[in-house]
């Protein structure tokens, strides 16, 4: 009969669990769908029953085919659970694709060459623990990558083309090795495993790759909104200066004159000493960042030490020390207004130079040691994607100089210490 046989589970239908697992550790990060649960359910009973039908059916007209068949499927399960592109879960089904091929043909390289010595329950034992085994790797290496992040943001068409590629290559050849019945030879493992793992390190390399590009540019446009944002600052410092500096003038004349209390005029000539107060380092654009920020930390009631040979930075871009130590002082002045007591904020910033180095730490008060991702505190905004991005620019900023970034805690105090080579003069 037609339908004789259609329901057959065989040892080949196993490949429906483990591709299935493959795939949840690179995708359960994704959006999900409202309803994520039941959706999950209700697709995963089709997905069963639809592979193990589909795959008898197949099976009786052309041979290789199996596996294709219930990844095509299971791809249609992610795009029902998943909001997502569907470019977005093929990228993440093909890694677990060459996941659980790696896994597959590792196992068979163990089991084939002593293949008499495994009874049933030591065959399952094996393939139980190079699965586990070779997942949890995998996961590391490559899946934990996707997790967390908002979308994908690749518009790259070569890596997808790519992931496609090595996803074919992979079926081709468990196809081509069934058709002519050489896949039970345990000589035909290794180039398969090597296809998958190169394929892993292909795809995820360039996910890397784009993704630090991405990182790259958006810090670079971050920067240049910061050398805007500076020359603005700057000129309104110029400003405020030269008014504060007339005020100073026209305060001198009416005492002279007597047309005004002394008690007022006291008060009047604090609050403008605190504007026309101005840094002076030796670099332009530090002492208007020091201005700016000097004065933000007298509102919030935050001392502020500073010690710095703004000489030193000449070989800097202006753009680049204005974002450096503008991110910097903001990083620490955001936390110190937290702080309480108030008596207790405090911020340092030193800046010198030693043995052909800049040597620059900013050290502020911080009693609770911050949560670390990477070597980088995480951002305790909400919106993760829009935030976190001011010591990463910093750190960008001081490698492109050929330096090197520390952070740390010193007791009660979170440090920030950077190390930048200065160019040597060549010799006339």
């Amino acid at each position: 009969m037609m339908g004789e046989g259609l329901f057959q589970i065989t040892l080949n239908h196993g490949y429906i669990l483990q591709i299935l697992a493959a795939e949840m550790l690179f995708v359960w990060g994704l959006k999900r769908r409202q309803g994520f649960v039941l959706r999950f359910l209700l697709g995963v009973t089709v997905y069963g029953g639809a592979s193990i039908v589909l795959t008898n059916l197949i099976a009786r007209y052309v041979v290789g085919f199996y596996s294709l068949t219930i990844f095509l499927l299971s791809l249609l399960l992610w795009k029902f659970c998943c909001r997502e592109r569907f470019r977005d879960i093929l990228f993440c089904c093909v890694g677990a694709q060459l996941t659980q091929n790696l896994a597959h043909n590792v196992e068979n390289l163990i089991y084939r060459p002593f293949a008499q010595y495994f009874n049933t329950v030591g065959w399952c034992c094996l393939s139980v623990s190079v699965t586990v085994i070779v997942y949890a790797i995998c996961y590391r290496l490559f899946a934990r990558r996707l997790r967390g992040c908002d979308g994908f943001a690749l518009e790259d068409r070569y890596v997808y083309i790519i992931s496609i590629a090595a996803a074919i290559f992979t079926y081709a050849m468990q196809a081509i090795q069934q058709n002519y019945g050489i896949d039970a030879l345990w000589i035909t493992r290794p180039p398969l495993i090597f296809c998958c793992i190169a394929g892993l390190c292909v795809q995820f390399g360039l996910l890397t790759l784009k993704s630090e590009q991405e990182g790259r540019q958006l810090l670079e446009r971050i920067i240049q909104q910061e050398q805007r944002q500076y020359e603005i600052t700057r000129s309104s410092m110029d400003l405020i200066n030269m008014k504060a500096h007339d005020l100073k003038h026209q305060i001198t004349l009416m005492k002279a004159t007597g047309r005004c209390d002394g008690a007022e005029l006291a008060e009047i000539e604090s609050a403008i000493a605190q504007y026309a107060s101005s840094s002076n380092t030796g670099c332009k654009p530090l002492d208007a960042i020091l201005t700016e920020k000097q004065l933000l930390c007298r509102t919030c009631g935050i001392e502020a030490a500073v010690m710095a040979q703004g000489e030193s930075l000449a070989f800097l871009q202006p753009a680049d020390i204005a974002s450096l130590f503008g991110n910097l002082l903001d990083n620490a002045i955001e936390y110190e207004r937290t702080v309480e007591p108030a008596s207790r904020r405090c911020i340092s910033l030193n800046v010198a130079e030693k043995n052909g180095f800049v040597c620059i730490r900013v050290e502020n008060y911080c009693p609770t040691r911050p949560e670390m991702y990477n070597g980088l505190p995480v951002t305790s905004k909400a919106d993760k994607t829009r935030h976190g991005f001011g010591l990463r620019s910093v750190q960008y900023i001081t490698e492109k100089y050929g330096g090197t970034m520390h952070i740390g805690t010193e007791g009660d105090l979170f440090v920030v210490s950077l190390l930048i080579p200065v160019p040597r003069v060549p010799a006339n």
